[in-house]
Order: C-alpha cells, then structure tokens, then sequence
C-alpha cells in the first residue's frame, strides 16, 4: 500500500515539473517576443523615412507624372504618322550624305593628311639634312661673315627752339658808321689779339673788318634752333651691322653726316600744328651773303660734326652780332656745352681761315645737292673734318680730338679739307694717316637759325638726317638688299618736335630773386629783371629789381634807357677810337657797363605781356647758410608756360649787369673774322 502511495506521489511530482518546465520556456518564449516587437517598434518610430522611401518616392513620380499629364492636357495633339516621321528622317539622311564639308570650312588649322601617301615615305631614305643642327660641332675659328645690312640713321634728340634778337653787322656801309668802320680799318685783323681782358676781347676793334671793310648794324630777331645729333650711338650701331661683314670700308662704315630737312610748323591758337619744309640751303645762303663775316663759335670744334665734299655744315654759322657775344643759345645743354675762355682763345687763331669758308657756300648747288657722290674723294679714309675739325688745317694746332673715325672723320689734329667745301686740299693727305675710329665726344651739333618768322606767331620745329648710305657702290653679293646700293641717302625719322617759340616782345623777363614769405598766408616776395631791346639803335638796356606780386603783368613804363655793354663784346659805337680803343674796353675783363649815345637821355617802356604766375623758393635750408633754389612760373604772351630759374638766369644778367669777369667767351670780333 505504502508502495503504491510512493509511486503515485513520484509521478505527481514528476508531471508537476513538466508543467512548471514547459510554464517556465513559454514565459521565455513570450519575453523573447515581447523583446522583438519592441525592437520593431524602435525602428518604426527613427527610421521612418528609411523604411518607406521607396513608397515615397514611388508616390512623388507618380505626383509628378500626373502633373505633367494635366500640363500637356491644353497643347496641340502631335499629328506626324509614323510614315511621316520616317520620311523625314529619310530626306535628312540624304541631305547629309550628298553635303560636302571640306577641314577648311570649319577649321583651317586642322589639317587633313593623306595618311595613304603619308605611309609611303616609309619606302623612302630619309632626308639628312633636315636633322642637322644650326651649329657646327667643330666651330671655325674665326666667326662666319655676313652680308652688310641696311641702315636706318637714329634722329636728332633735345630739339631746342630759343627766340633771340640782337645787332647784326650787314654789309652795307652807311653815313652813320662810316667812321667807326674807317677807325677799326686801321686796326684790321691784328688789332684786338688776346688782351689781359681774356678771350672776350680777342678780335678787338670797334666795327673792325677784314680788309678794312665797314658795314651797317641792324636790330634784328629771329629763332635759335640746336639739337644733339647722337654720333657715339649711331657710331655704335655702325659698330653692330658692319663689324662682321663680308665687306668692310673705311669710309663707309662709320656715319657720315651730309645734309638735313627742317621742317617749320606754324601753331594755330587751338594748338594745331601746320607743318612746311623749310628751304634750307636758299635761306643759309641768303643770310651770309648780307652778313658782314660771321660770328665767333663758342662751342668746341669737337663738337661739330664734319663737312664734307660741298656740303653744308650740320651746325649753321652764328651771325656777325655786335654788342654782345652769343650764349647758351647757340649750344644744346647739357649734350653740347659751350667753351671755356681758355678753348675761345685756342679757336679765335684760326679764324681768318675760316672766313673764306664762307665764299665757298655760293658754290653749292642746292638743285644737285643730293645727287651727288657721297664718298667721292674719300680714297678708303678720312676726308673733310671741315667745320666740325679744323684744328689748324696745316699749323700743326690741334683742333680737338677726333671726329668721325677712319671712314671720314677730322684727323686727330687737324681739319682735313673737303674738295670744293674747303679749301686746304693738302691737308685730306696729312689726316688721312691720323684719322680716329671713335668720335671724342657723344653729340654733334645742329644748329639753324631762323630768320623767317614773324611776330605775333607761335613756332615748333622738326628735324630728318641724311647720311651718305653705307651700302651705296657696293656690289650687290656683299648686301642684303641688292637695291640698297643704288641709294646715295638714307635718312632717319623726324625729330621729336621741338618747344614751342615766338619772338619776343620788346623785353625779355628773367628771374632774379625769390624770397619765401614770412608766415602762412603771405606770397613770396619776387624780384625780376628786364633786358630791352632797341631796334633802331640797335642797343640794350637793363632794369633791376622790378618787385613783382603773383597774377601782375611785367610791363614796366618809362624806365631809363642806358645802354649796356655786355660783358665781352664789341662796342660798334666808340667811332674813331677804332682797334685801340676796343681792346682797351676788354682788358679790364670784358665786364659789362653802361653807355653809348643813349646813356641817361631817354626812357624806355620794357614790355613784355608777360604773367607772373607763381614763384616757389628762397626758404632757408635748416642748419646751412643756404636757400632753396628759386624759380618762377609764367605764362607768355603765345599762352604757354615757362619755367626760369634764378641759378640759371643769373649767368645771363651777369654778363649785364657787370657782374661777370672775362665775359661768356669772344663777342663778335671783327666781322668777317670768325665762324
């Protein structure tokens, strides 16, 4: 009994854990569950759009889809049939087929190669010659020789136009200097010679002339116009063409200066410029056959270029001026300086040489000028210093170093005469040996005086160099350009234009000081001088310190007329006193004074129409006993403005004013005299 209550109580239990393990893995079941629906439902509320993007998307092409449906709802049906569609497919088809377009039409870079024949060359040797290379592996010694190319001449630089007026001494004789003309007869060529008074009374003599020839002096005004002709550049480029070439001469490769044309332009008021050729040669040839000789150079005889065979010189003859010797008008500043008193008085022993240069410019024949040989009589070296050389044709003098070089250059100490230019033919042989092959200086001159021009007028100029051709007579298998040789010119571009110029009023204005003010709000105090010319006496007279203000005009009335004797020149007025008394005038130092028949007897009116416009300077530079440079602005007559300095115009007064010892270099000696 008790047996079987055990077994019934073991089977209970036993069934009990059954029910207690499978209650046990059904809760389990269910947690798990429970787990797994939560995970679902995390995912359904953050990833929303993850989930069912692609519904969405779906959705919004089919929104979409149907917006563009009820968009072509209003356009015409398409009403082609599909035979239509073809036809036309069929007709453009044809249409390109049957079109010829070529590379070119479209692009003419491209190039359309025959690749066909292109692929032949492969049958073919190949060409040597084009792998070679420009340079040889075992070079020459001495480099290949080239053909002589053609040359372009470089131009005149720091063209200068500067309106001068002055006494010229004229040819004709008249009662009024008769006297003075027979006074310094007497004396002649020998009377001034070189007085303790320095060079500025070398050719001493009131009115003294060559062979004892008198002459009238005149008032006159006229346009200066210089520049600098670049002979050590173009010397250089010469240098760079001809210093390889095949062929090499002399005389033709280095620059020879023949002739130039000038051009005269007229300014208009509204600043238009009317340009006509000046006739050169006639004008030049016009004033020496009235002038009484010629004027004494101040600018060194290095300095001009060399003549050659009838030609005229590059640098015009300064006129025959008594009264007062040239200054810095002449020259062309900074290239071209004027002499020193000591180089005045080296030149001044030549002159009576020079004057019959002179006669030889009637022989020239402008119709032909140009037609001529160039190198004609050069025999391969140098010929013809001319003006630009003269040293002492055959007295052994130096006349400045150099010239033109080998090829047609002034000897080295020498002249060197041309064939009908000059007149020393002996001395072309004895400077042919000494001929340099670099000029001594960079510039030549070039000078012309206008006389031509009129009052109330505004004048530019421009210049154009002609020089021999270089390649003229060559044969044509030395040149480049077979047709070159035929040219006897070759001529450079115009000049840049010079400054504008007009002759001047009855007074000439310069700065003579400037004082700045004393506190802000004042002008500077400024002071001017005025130089006034007399036509009918042919005299000057200075007025100093003429206090001006800004805006003022400088016309200045009735101011005393006591001429003024500038320092180193001439007095044509002494009469009978002659030679003598000229040089005893200069051998107190050529200083300038006042005198001559209008001395305190009459008034004049300096009137230039000239406007002070503004003055800056004067101040006193801090911790030196000097002043900051003065200048003036004013506005000429014509309407341009100009710039004068005191410093600069101060060399001008003192030859005035008294101030300058020794004077600026010779006055105008005796006429017929000196180039």
């Amino acid at each position: 009994m008790c047996a079987k209550n055990i077994d019934k109580e073991a089977k209970a239990a036993e069934k009990a854990a059954a029910k207690a393990a499978a209650q046990e893995a059904k809760a389990a079941k269910a947690k798990t569950k429970a787990k797994a629906k939560r995970k679902n439902v995390g995912a359904n509320e953050f990833n929303f759009f993850f989930l069912h993007g692609e519904k969405i998307g779906i959705a919004a092409a089919v929104g979409i889809f149907g917006m563009m449906l009820a968009g072509g709802a209003g356009l015409d049906p398409f009403t082609l049939t599909p035979e239509q569609i073809t036809d036309a497919a069929n007709k453009a088809e044809k249409h390109i087929d049957e079109s010829e377009v070529t590379p070119q039409e479209y692009d003419e870079a491209l190039v359309n190669y025959d690749y066909g024949e292109y692929a032949k060359l492969i049958k073919s040797a190949v060409t040597v010659n084009a792998y070679e290379t420009p340079n040889r592996w075992e070079q020459s010694l001495f480099p290949d020789k080239n053909k002589r190319p053609s040359v372009k001449p470089l131009p005149v630089e720091n063209l200068r136009a500067v309106a001068c007026v002055g006494a010229i001494m004229y040819k004709e004789l008249t009662a009024n200097n008769a006297a003075a003309a027979m006074g310094g007869a007497a004396g002649g060529m020998g009377a001034g010679a070189m007085g303790a008074g320095g060079p500025g009374g070398a050719m001493g003599g009131a009115g003294g002339m060559m062979g004892g020839t008198g002459g009238e002096t005149k008032g006159r005004q006229w346009i200066a116009v210089t520049g600098s002709i670049p002979i050590r550049k173009q010397q250089a480029a010469y240098g760079d063409l001809f210093g390889n070439a095949q062929y090499l001469d002399d005389a033709r490769d280095q620059p020879r200066y023949l002739y130039y044309e000038l051009e005269r332009g007229e300014v208009a008021p509204n600043g238009d410029v009317t340009w006509s050729k000046v006739d050169v040669l006639r004008a030049i040839k016009k004033e020496n056959n009235q002038w009484n000789g010629v004027g004494s150079e101040q600018v060194g005889f290095s300095y001009h270029a060399p003549t050659f065979s009838s030609y005229p010189p590059m640098a015009m003859s300064c006129p025959p001026m008594a009264n007062k010797p040239f200054g810095e008008e002449i020259a062309n500043l900074p290239n071209i300086p004027l002499n020193s008193s000591e180089q005045i008085e080296v030149q001044s022993a030549e002159l009576e040489r020079w004057n019959k240069l002179q006669e030889a410019m009637n022989q020239i024949d402008e119709s032909t000028l140009l037609d001529r040989d160039p190198f004609e009589g050069a025999g391969g070296s140098a010929m013809g210093g001319g003006m630009g050389g003269m040293g002492g044709m055959d007295s052994g003098m130096a006349g400045g170093p150099g010239g033109m070089g080998a090829s047609g250059g002034m000897g080295a100490n020498g002249m060197g005469a041309g064939n009908d230019w000059l007149v020393n033919r002996e001395a072309v042989a004895k400077q042919m040996l000494n001929a340099q092959t670099v000029a001594s200086v960079d510039y030549y001159l070039f000078r012309y005086f206008d006389f031509e021009v009129e009052e109330g007028k505004t004048y530019q100029y421009r210049v154009k160099l002609l020089l021999a051709n270089p390649n003229y007579g060559v044969e044509e298998r030395f040149v480049e350009d077979p047709t070159a040789t035929e040219q006897k010119i070759v001529a450079s571009e115009f000049s840049e234009p010079s400054n504008p110029a007009s002759l001047g009023r009855s007074a000439r204005i310069f700065a003579q000081s400037v004082e700045a003010p004393s506190r802000p709000g004042l002008e500077p105090r400024v002071r001017l001088a005025s130089i006034y010319f007399e036509q009918e006496s042919a005299t000057e007279s200075l007025a100093q310190d003429l206090s001006m203000k800004l805006g003022q005009v400088a016309n200045f009335k009735g101011k005393p007329h006591e001429a003024v004797n500038v320092a180193g020149a001439l007095q044509t007025g002494m009469g009978g006193m002659g030679a003598a008394s000229g040089m005893m005038a200069q051998q107190s130092g050529g200083r300038g004074g006042r005198g001559g028949r209008n001395s305190g007897k009459a008034t004049v009116d300096h009137v230039s129409d000239a406007c002070l416009v503004d003055a800056v300077g004067g101040a006193k530079i801090s911790g030196a006993e000097l002043r900051s440079p003065g200048k003036i602005m004013i506005l000429e007559p014509n309407g341009y403005l100009q710039i004068r300095e005191v410093k600069e115009d101060a060399r001008e007064l003192g030859r005035y004013d008294g101030s300058q010892s020794g004077g600026m270099g010779m006055g105008t000696g005796a006429a017929g005299m000196m180039m």
